[in-house]
């Protein structure tokens, strides 16, 4: 008992002593459990062997009070297994401390109840022979309380937890209540009896022990109960108002913890001068009883120390400062508060211990009962230490306990170790003291780590009942109002405008509520025009939003920029967003260019149609916005007219905005042209908009004909006229219907628009004009709007006509043939590449020569689709080529493609002879290609005819070089013969990939898997490469494991490692790159060691095979390439060729059939890779000697 508050109170020293709270307690803890185990062993076979010693135990009015120590005992094991092991093992720790405490509670109450009857209906002690040892079989059910709070706090399952809590509360209240009449008894035997004697003064310090106890405990569960109760929701069914229960009860235990503790520093002075008082106390086992009452109250002081962080507990500091090391000492010499007491506990363990070593060292062993030390069951002696039994059992007894055999066997071993007990602790306690300073001497210092305090730790929000009420309670909708049927009027239909303010139930109350509104800034854009006057329009529309908000009482929060091409659709166009800590009602503005090719609108309206069409969710999923606007950008040179596609994106999400939410449509779609008059229009909408929004602070509505003043009806349909350009019909295919019959319209605007037919082309025809006239009488007239009357609908060219992806009067045409780009038909490309200009001129070769062996200036760089369906962060194409899901374009043939990218890469080879530099014997060999990148923009896996162009390729013998985004699993299963096939693997997981490469696809995840599933089973039919790009602060952290396994998943021929390369342009930086996302060569190096080791540790074998450090790039390849001691990544063309002509491209052939020579030792690992026929020069061509 005394050993086990020792380890515990050395763990939970107030500063972060590495060496004591885990090294020293734990040796202290190891040695408890120790001590505890054999003695209890060895008890249990005593009492077992002689049931005599224990009848006469239980009887004895002194003994009997001992009882109580094991369970006492075994609770600080319980505490240090929560402590020490439970953070180190894991939960099942804690689910056993749970049981063993079950366990530890039922013996408490065991000692509790069963003690104190047999002292008072067989002892009767007088008052004189009253004793504070009676307080020890009562103390343990304080001491199991406050171990139930430790493990409830550990407890997983908040129902155990809650159990566990309520029975410590018991198990406390049945202590405490107990001691105090214990310790009522034992002050009043004090104040008339004088002192116990010395061999027993010892004893006056017990009743230190239930008031320090008691406190810790209080603490503890309150403690417990502070985080508890929320989570249980406890005393809330009965009482919803209770949501602060375990506040209260934390209060109170705090409370309750300072008065016990204030009594218990009482006690302990008026023990410590008592004890002055006593000359020459001798020593005896009784000594025993200091080290647990202090141990205790040092626990109670140290809690209140941390709970509290007074000043108060703070004193004596510098006592304990001496036996910490210099480098341990906190700063501040904060929470150092109750090292007095805990060292103080710890010195008297050692001083006890030393004179109970000496004792024993001097005591004689005996057969006899009359003069055998008795050992308790918690390993300790008592002051009285000899026990006589009654004579009427004292000769049997002789004569039973004489040694024979195996009792006497184990009574010598058990009086060897009374006598050896006591050094064999201390010398192994010094050891391990030794062994500490030694090891810490020669181990790095860590920096302290502050402990958190108890009070301080993160509560649980807890929100008034009121204000959940009342954000619960939605405003009734007004009931509508029952008229009586009034008389058909005779003249024309009157409508009364204006705004009607509506009272809503707060106002009734004259509640003055403030409405906050958050305007949403959404913008699309391929290149970074509309972010820039989407921002500059924000900062604009917050200043008038001042304005306004100083008018009303309506408070407009800051607007909200957000690109649609980042954000993810269903979490604002499916529910609006809401947020908990500041609600606020949402009002949608779209900032939005119109393309002809495929862009993120098309996407976005794909999603509004979908989700509009969904039977899953409601007619109206948006209409709790407080309003949108839409406002398009466009070009009259391209679409003159809006019929033709001026804005036609923006008026298509006006419309299926209209729809989803209750058509809350706050001011009319503006449009305006990027070449003339986009911002005084922009300005004009901007103005519409901040009036709109005025209105809606004052009203809370946004008038006559719209949800939000009433819903009243409105003489033009929109539904029906949205719904009906969905499908498109003739005039010519719609036969005339006859007309029910109705009653005549006496409107004035109804008399003179009688129409037959709904063919407009009637209108002009002088007979069927007379016709209709003549048919007026017969037939039912048609009433014709006021408001849509003299309009005529125009025929609609179908929209499904397949279009141009790139075409040459676009914007996309005009931006990529400025970046050097040559387009062939509608949506191929090609390009000179760099490295074939610096190949040309003997500057080096791009990565792929010292890799593959591909002659760089005999490389061309192609696509045959421009179009792709991610949108990556780092992507150097400026952000201007096309985007789409699905191929809805033009479809050019392979053999237009080819040719016009063979031409046009000719004509720019061409265009090169004059460069200076240029070596004549490469230029000649420019003209004849060999290689080709497909690789250049785009997803050339995404054209149709891929297969096809691949083999036009092959038949003038040039190589092919695919690369794919694996979002196209259909197109990579059909694939055939390919030199080799890469895959871009961006990113590691799900969240990383949708950061970087931001795809089109909502499945996109699973198409990426797919795609890897399908390389695997390519690997023995093509090379695959796994192409991973690396982006600091996007994918390099932290991620080895990730692109290990998905190595492992698609078990690629090579792996290249390579550095992202910064383009630099306004899209970049839009997307949080800059040139401090580009990692240095030596973290690519770090990388790729550190995926080596981690492949080989999955049983992977993959070798670095080659590196070129100016493209900061390295290449792993798999162990089928390894042969002869040598790395085998170059390609054998002649011999590709061949098989692809012998066997076709569906033929059985694999990648080491044309494995060509081993890496060239310049390429080699920690050999740069740079081609040694060329010459280094530096940014100014200036040469650069090796």
């Amino acid at each position: 008992m005394g050993t086990g508050i020792v380890s515990v109170l050395l763990h939970n020293l107030p500063y972060n002593a590495t060496w004591i709270s885990h090294g020293l307690a734990g040796a202290f803890f190891v040695l408890n459990i120790a001590l505890f185990t054999v003695f209890t062993v060895i008890t249990v076979l005593r009492y077992a062997l002689y049931p005599e010693i224990w009848k006469a135990m239980v009887v004895h009015p002194a003994q009997s009070m001992f009882l109580g120590c094991f369970p006492m005992g075994f609770a600080t094991i319980i505490n240090m297994m929560i402590f020490v092991c439970a953070p180190a093992w894991g939960q099942w720790v804690v689910n056993w401390a749970w049981a063993f405490w079950w366990l530890d509670a039922a013996l408490s109450m065991a000692t509790c109840i069963s003690v104190p009857f047999v002292m008072i209906h067989q002892h009767r002690p007088g008052l004189q022979a009253v004793t504070a040892a009676s307080l020890l079989p009562i103390v343990p059910v304080v001491v199991a309380s406050s171990t139930g709070g430790i493990v409830a706090e550990a407890l997983s399952n908040p129902s155990h937890a809650f159990t566990a809590l309520i029975a410590s509360y018991v198990l406390w209240g049945i202590g405490i209540c107990f001691s105090g009449m214990v310790l009522a008894l034992y002050f009043h035997r004090l104040t008339i009896h004088s002192l116990p004697p010395k061999e027993a003064i010892v004893s006056v310090f017990l009743p230190i022990g239930p008031l320090g106890q008691g406190g810790f405990g209080i603490q503890q569960l309150g403690k417990v109960s502070l985080k508890l109760f929320p989570q249980t929701a406890a005393l809330t069914v009965a009482a919803p108002e209770a949501v602060h229960g375990g506040e209260i009860l934390y209060f109170i235990g705090l409370f309750l913890a300072l008065v016990m503790w204030g009594f218990a520093l009482v006690w302990l002075s008026f023990a410590l001068i008592s004890l002055a008082t006593m000359e020459k106390i001798p020593f005896n086992m009784g000594w025993w009883g200091f080290t647990f009452p202090l141990g205790v109250l040092a626990t109670c002081t140290g809690m209140l120390a941390q709970d509290l962080d007074s000043p108060f507990f703070r004193v004596m500091t510098m006592v304990c400062l001496p036996l910490v090391p210099v480098d341990d000492y906190p700063s501040g010499f904060a929470d150092l508060s109750w090292q007095i007491f805990s060292l103080s506990v710890c010195f008297l363990w050692l001083l006890v211990a030393s004179h109970a070593e000496q004792m024993a060292a001097s005591m004689g062993t005996t057969g006899s009962i009359s003069c055998t030390p008795v050992k308790l069951p918690c390993g300790l002696l008592t002051s009285t230490s000899r026990l006589r039994a009654p004579r009427s059992v004292a000769a049997p007894m002789a004569s039973t306990l004489q040694p024979v055999g195996f009792k006497a066997m184990l009574n010598d071993v058990h009086d060897v170790w009374q006598q050896i007990r006591i050094p064999v602790i201390l010398f192994t306690a010094f050891g391990l003291l030794i062994l500490r300073f030694y090891l810490h001497s020669i181990e790095e210092k860590s920096e302290l780590k502050a402990l958190p305090k108890a009070y301080n730790r993160e509560k649980p929000e807890t929100k008034p009942v009121e204000e959940t009420k009342k954000k619960d309670v939605k405003p009734s909708p007004p009931s509508p109002m029952v008229e009586s049927k009034a008389p058909k009027s005779n003249g024309p239909k009157r409508i009364k405008g204006g705004i009607v303010k509506r009272t809503s139930s707060n106002d009734a109350k004259g509640e003055a509520l403030v409405r906050k509104v958050r305007p949403l800034v959404f913008f699309s854009s391929i290149t970074a025009n509309t972010p820039k006057i989407a921002k500059g329009y924000a900062e604009g529309l917050e200043k008038e939003l001042q304005k306004v908000a100083a008018e009303t009482d309506c408070l407009f929060m800051a607007p909200e920029v957000l690109d649609l091409a980042e954000v993810d659709f269903d979490d604002y166009f499916i529910t609006p967003p809401k947020s908990e800590e500041d609600p606020a009602d949402l009002f949608y503005l779209f900032l939005l260019p119109s393309y002809n090719i495929d862009t993120i609108n098309d996407t976005f309206l794909e999603h509004l149609q979908e989700t509009h069409h969904d039977f899953r969710i409601d007619t109206a999923p948006l209409s709790s916005l407080f309003g949108y606007s839409v406002f398009g950008f466009g070009d009259r040179e391209g679409w003159p007219t809006e019929e033709d596609g001026f804005c036609f994106q923006a008026k298509q999400v006006d419309k299926w905005m209209a729809k989803l939410t209750g058509r809350k449509r706050a001011f009319p779609v503006g449009m305006g042209d990027t070449k003339r008059d986009y911002t005084e229009r922009l300005s004009e909408w901007s103005e519409g908009v901040v009036e709109v929004l005025g209105m809606l602070a004052k009203t809370g509505s946004l008038g006559e004909g719209l949800p939000g003043s009433g819903a009243p009806e409105e003489s033009d349909d929109e539904s029906a006229a949205e719904d009906d350009d969905e499908v498109l019909i003739e005039d010519s295919e719609v036969k005339p219907e006859k007309l029910k019959s109705r009653k005549n319209i006496d409107d004035v605007e109804d008399l003179g628009r009688i129409m037959k037919s709904s063919n407009p082309d009637a209108a002009t025809n002088g007979r069927a004009a007379k016709s209709a006239t003549a048919t007026a009488g017969a037939a039912a007239p048609i009433a014709v709007d006021f408001t849509t009357y003299g309009k005529t609908v125009a025929k609609k060219t179908p929209l499904n006509a397949a279009k141009e992806m790139v075409p040459k009067n676009s914007p996309t045409y005009a931006s990529l043939t400025k970046q050097g780009y040559s387009i062939v038909g509608s949506h191929s490309g090609v390009k000179i590449c760099r490295w074939t200009k610096s190949a040309l001129r003997g500057r080096g070769s791009c990565y792929k020569y010292s890799f593959y062996g591909i002659n760089s200036h005999q490389c061309m760089e192609t696509t045959p689709s421009l179009s792709c369906s991610n949108k990556c962060v780092f992507c150097w194409r400026h952000g201007t080529n096309p985007v789409g899901t699905t191929w809805r374009w033009v479809v050019d043939p392979p053999e237009l493609i080819f040719d016009g990218v063979k031409a046009n890469h000719y004509n720019k080879i061409k265009m090169l002879r004059g460069v200076p530099g240029v070596r004549a014997e490469r230029f000649a060999e420019a003209m004849r290609i060999r290689h080709c990148a497909l690789s250049l923009v785009g997803e050339p896996i995404f054209y149709p005819y891929i297969n096809e162009f691949l083999g036009m390729l092959h038949a003038e013998r040039i190589s092919s070089f695919l690369v794919c985004n694996a979002q196209h699993p259909d197109q990579l299963a059909a694939l055939k013969a390919v030199t080799q096939l890469y895959v871009s693997i961006d990113a590691s997981n799900k969240e990383s990939l949708r950061k970087i490469d931001r795809p089109l696809h909502r499945d996109f995840w699973e198409r990426f898997q797919r795609c890897l599933d399908i390389l695997r089973e390519k690997r023995f039919k093509h090379r695959t490469v796994f192409r991973l790009t690396l982006v600091k602060g996007f994918n390099v952290d932290d991620e080895v494991e990730g692109y290990a396994q998905l190595v492992e998943k698609g078990l690629p021929c090579f792996v290249e490692i390579k550095g992202v390369t910064y383009c630099g342009t306004s899209t970049a930086s839009n997307a949080g790159l800059s040139m401090s996302n580009v990692p240095f060569y030596w973290e690519v190096q770090e990388f790729v060691t550190a995926l080596e080791k981690r492949l080989n540790e999955k049983g992977l074998k993959y070798g670095i095979a080659a590196e070129h450090a100016h493209s900061c790039c390295v290449l792993l390849a798999s162990n089928r390439f390894y042969k002869d001691g040598k790395w085998h990544p170059r390609i054998d063309y002649q011999r590709f060729f061949e098989l692809l002509e012998e066997r076709g491209a569906d033929g059985d052939w694999k990648p080491e059939d044309y494995m060509g020579e081993a890496t060239p030792e310049w390429a080699t690992w920690g050999k740069g890779g740079f081609d040694p026929r060329d010459d280094r020069v530096d940014r100014k061509g200036r040469k650069i000697e090796a």
